[in-house]
């Protein structure tokens, strides 16, 4: 019974590792984004800012044209986002002061935040760097 009990708990316990958040420094997200890619990841203290419009150009290394789910890169100097339906873009500003690849949010999640206005926040966001990054959950800092 021991063994069961300590073989159940060692499967638990393996597999909330397996799919705990990362909270991970900006900086290193914005030096390598592709290295994060199917994680969730946390930033903490982080600029955000509503009202990126739906074609808007991002500064970015890459130029991606995302559109029903799907992206083509090429070179070039921006990166191209179309949020899908039900979703709306949120700028993500980073310690650097640059701004690179495409987060969106959920409508009804982003209305409190105000448009334009820089606001601080702690944003959740499964990492995918070939599409968009999709933030889960944010929590605004006063």
């Amino acid at each position: 019974m021991k063994k069961l009990f300590l073989f159940l708990f060692s499967v638990i316990a393996l597999t909330q590792l397996a799919t705990a958040q990362n909270v991970v420094d900006a900086n290193d997200f914005f030096e390598n984004p592709a290295k994060f890619n199917g994680r969730t990841i946390i930033f903490k203290d982080i600029i955000v800012r509503k009202g990126v419009t739906k074609d808007a150009s991002i500064g970015s290394t890459a130029k991606v044209s995302v559109g029903s789910g799907s992206a083509s890169s090429s070179a070039g100097g921006s990166t191209r986002c179309t949020p899908p339906r039900n979703y709306e873009m949120l700028e993500v500003v980073f310690p650097n002061g640059k701004t690179k690849g495409c987060f969106v949010i959920l409508k009804k999640v982003a209305n409190p935040i105000p448009s334009g206005k820089n606001v601080t926040a702690t944003i959740t966001f499964k990492a995918d760097t070939r599409t968009m990054n999709k933030i889960t959950m944010i929590k605004f800092i006063p």
